[in-house]
């Protein structure tokens, strides 16, 4: 990058450091109450009595919604504008984490919560990443990078906080002080920080009156019509589902090896902040590199976890870094999905293009460990799973590989 060039991209960060801390702060809020099921199961089985599956059922309602309202609410944003969505979908989802600390006996109350939550989360990750999209071009790697890190945030912290508020005030304590603590950073955030000018058409004068501009890119109907429209969502849904299907069940698999539970956990323990390093490796690459060839290089090294867990299943220091590599190249995958997204379609339908782009992920993350776990079901063991994951990670990466050139979009003149 030239010394014009670097200074053109950090001018973009200097300009619009706010929208890119309301959206990461945003990716954070979105990924609260699944990181927290985790610390909730135990105190919510012991004083309702429910079981496991109805206490993680919430996540399913999450997905069913995505799957059939993530391409509407694109395309609210898209019309709407993505500041009042987002003021929208802050508002609801820190509601719902409070929501849940008056839940009672009945399994209603509970799914309730978990609908208001499912909801707003149709809109996320698009409406954090819509701005993202339209304000950055030399340096948008990066800040879609630092937007998706805030999920790491959520990963990091949280546990620790819901932990220590369930030891010492109770679960619906924590549902409350999580709820609360995003209420007040995302709401200020939302409505006073990130002012909405990222998405506004430009004006420009012309014989001395002001001419709207249009955002730049392809309609949603030229964008179902593209090739690689599809190439890319068949790319994120089979990516997703063999690496997800391997890395929710890293620690039953690390069993299976003749790892102990301890070993296990200690190594599936890395991937979180694995992901949030990939994902910055990712940005940062991204503004140096063709994005193709990239996610298509990260998919490749994604293989190196199954063919260690086949070729030595014994060797734990192998393991445990073949486990981080993986789990870092994840992260620039996602990363470089978003930014084929913003490159090929533009900003002008973004919203409803990647909402419906977000629906792979959603199914590939439902499916994928259900089916590995179907496999060991009635084999007893993971090394069918483990094989299948080779050759869907090797079509992927050739799918994306298959992507044309990303057009360069410049505004036009509204008629």
């Amino acid at each position: 990058m030239s010394q014009v060039g670097g200074a053109r991209a950090y001018s973009e960060l200097r300009a619009h450091w706010p929208l890119v801390l309301t959206s990461c702060m945003g990716m954070a809020l979105a990924a609260a109450m699944v990181i927290m099921q985790g610390v909730m199961i135990v105190p919510i089985e012991k004083e309702f009595g429910w079981s496991r599956a109805e206490i993680t059922s919430g996540s399913l309602i999450v997905s069913v919604l995505g799957l059939l309202l993530s391409t509407a609410a694109g395309y609210a944003i898209d019309r709407i504008g993505a500041r009042r969505i987002g003021i929208a979908v802050a508002v609801m989802m820190s509601g719902a984490l409070m929501l849940l600390a008056t839940a009672t006996s009945n399994i209603w109350h509970w799914w309730l919560g978990w609908t208001l939550y499912g909801l707003a989360a149709t809109a996320t990750g698009t409406v954090w990443l819509t701005p993202i999209s339209a304000k950055f071009d030399r340096n948008r790697g990066l800040a879609i990078a630092m937007t998706l890190a805030g999920t790491g945030i959520s990963g990091t912290l949280l546990p620790v906080i819901a932990t220590y508020v369930v030891e010492h005030h109770g679960w619906r304590a924590a549902y409350l002080v999580v709820g609360a603590l995003f209420a007040a950073i995302m709401v200020p955030l939302t409505l006073f920080v990130w002012h909405g000018a990222e998405e506004r058409p430009q004006a420009a004068e012309c014989d001395g009156q002001a001419q709207v501009v249009e955002l730049p890119g392809i309609t949603v109907g030229e964008g179902f019509r593209s090739l690689n429209f599809y190439l890319i969502v068949a790319t994120m849904l089979i990516s997703t589902m063999a690496f997800v299907a391997m890395s929710v069940n890293t620690i039953p698999i690390l069993i299976s090896l003749n790892l102990s539970a301890a070993q296990a956990a200690a190594i599936a323990g890395t991937q979180g902040l694995s992901g949030i390093a990939g994902r910055f490796i990712g940005g940062w690459a991204l503004d140096r590199m063709p994005a193709k060839w990239l996610v298509c290089g990260a998919i490749l090294c994604t293989l190196c976890v199954p063919v260690t867990y086949l070729a030595s299943p014994g060797n734990i220091p192998l393991i445990f870094a073949m486990i981080t590599i993986g789990s870092v190249m994840s992260g620039v995958k996602y990363s470089g999905i978003v930014y084929l997204v913003s490159r090929h379609f533009g900003p002008k339908s973004f919203g409803t293009l990647f909402g419906t782009v977000s629906i792979a992920p959603a199914i590939a993350a439902g499916v994928g460990p259900v089916l590995a776990s179907y496999v060991y079901d009635v084999t007893r063991s993971y090394s069918l799973a483990i094989w299948a994951s080779l050759p869907a990670m090797l079509i992927a990466a050739l799918l994306v590989s298959l992507l044309s050139r990303y057009p360069d979009f410049e505004p036009v003149p509204a008629q």
